[in-house]
């Protein structure tokens, strides 16, 4: 009597491949590591389940019959069907087909992103991607309907959601190169929370940090406007006398090209970490691990590579500053018994502005 195929159990048609294989119960055992004792029960159940002798003993070997003969092929089909379901083909970026949506933080997205997203493409072609805003409990909504991929500051993920840093970046104020609020091209913190501010609204975490800082050391800023793009932020701090405060990745950018003067703010603040997110359903699948190995590696090379460009700047600024002047003669050392008299250093040493 045949079997319903819910009745079959398919590891009999492992032994069944192995059978058609070697002709030998005894061979077909050794490849599955099973005992030969174990290999022809299975050749029993097969018998039963196709309702065929299936193999026939002739001479020092089994013969399939004209049954199991015309199950070869199909058969084959099935399991090679079955091994590309557990084990994956390799992946190839240039003609695999994938489609993400990119939740990214306004930093990150004004700043990283536009370096990066040009390679990504030219080496998967056919990928799609929607690059999407950071929103609230967008991490939370990664389990359901939610961005593929998240970028952004770095936060307490849930528990179902892996996270990879890319950069830890400081936080500095863009205003202005002639802001009145400049002393000596330094900002102090009186200064700072007398001006009038702008904010981003996909920033809003991070002028959180700035405000419970300021809140410890009892002072406040006013933030008189919130915008949602980072151009149009540059355009108003070049023709106004707000201040911005945000990530240097993003106002080193803008510095030179909008006339912007970048400054340390006037109190400390710890680093932020920019982070990659993803859920737990799609950490093992192939295109997606080949995405953000490649985005997060963009993103690092390009980021390194700003850093360079600003300590090569920084380095360029000093060296263009004027040379000291040597004492004059009256200021060098005298005998140790004679008192020494030392001009002040302001009357020698130019004040840098």
């Amino acid at each position: 009597m045949m079997l319903a195929t819910h009745q079959l159990d398919l590891n009999l048609l492992l032994s069944l491949h192995a059978l058609l294989t070697h002709g030998s119960v005894t061979r077909a055992a050794e490849t599955l590591g099973v005992t030969q004792s174990a290999m022809s029960r299975s050749l029993a159940r097969l018998r039963e389940a196709f309702d065929d002798p299936l193999f026939v003993r002739a001479a020092n070997k089994l013969a399939p019959t004209p049954r199991a003969e015309a199950l070869r092929a199909p058969l084959s089909t099935i399991l090679r069907q079955i091994d590309q379901l557990v084990v994956p083909e390799d992946f190839c970026p240039a003609t695999a087909r994938a489609r993400y949506r990119i939740a990214c933080a306004g930093s990150a997205e004004h700043a990283l992103l536009p370096a990066v997203l040009g390679t990504l493409l030219y080496e998967a072609p056919q990928f799609e991607l929607e690059i999407v805003p950071w929103e609230a409990h967008i991490l939370e909504a990664m389990s359901d309907d939610g961005p593929d991929l998240a970028l952004g500051l770095a936060f307490d993920a849930p528990a179902d959601v892996y996270q990879r840093l890319v950069c830890r970046d400081r936080v500095m104020c863009a205003l202005r190169v002639d802001h009145p609020a400049l002393r000596d091209g330094e900002l102090s913190l009186d200064a700072y929370c007398a001006a009038s501010q702008l904010q981003l609204r996909l920033g809003q975490e991070l002028g959180q940090m700035v405000d419970a800082r300021l809140s410890a050391l009892g002072r406040e800023r006013r933030v008189n406007l919130q915008l949602s793009q980072y151009a149009a932020a540059f355009d108003l701090l070049s023709e106004s006398d707000m201040l911005l405060t945000a990530p240097e990745l993003v106002l080193r950018a803008a510095e030179a090209r909008r006339g912007l003067k970048v400054v340390p703010l006037p109190f400390d603040l710890p680093q932020i970490s920019l982070s990659l997110y993803w859920h737990a359903r799609r950490h093992h699948d192939p295109a997606h691990i080949w995405m953000r190995n490649a985005l997060c590696g963009g993103l690092k090379a390009e980021f390194e590579a700003r850093r360079d460009v600003w300590a090569v700047a920084a380095s360029s600024r000093l060296q263009s500053l004027p040379q000291m002047r040597p004492l004059p003669v009256e200021a060098q050392a005298r005998p140790s018994h004679e008192p020494r008299s030392y001009p002040r250093l302001t009357s020698f040493y130019p004040v840098y502005r």
